[in-house]
């Protein structure tokens, strides 16, 4: 199995998600997971969307990252 690594952070919740489902409809396995404290509590919140190591490049290019 593949460790995953962070390809994007999102300022919120709803983001991340949009993010998710677009590397899900190329294929890409995700996951999500709050950077800090305050997002477990729900409050201002960031999130890491992380994905497989094999699949780094790929996500990065279809959400435009470096």
């Amino acid at each position: 199995m593949d460790e995953f690594v962070t390809v994007e952070h999102a300022g919120n919740e709803a983001m991340a998600e949009l993010i998710k489902q677009r590397l899900d409809g190329a294929g890409i396995a995700c996951v999500i997971a709050p950077t800090n404290l305050a997002a477990v509590a729900g409050a201002g919140a960031g999130y890491a969307i992380s994905v497989p190591a094999g699949q780094a490049d790929d996500a990065r290019a279809l959400l435009g990252s470096s």
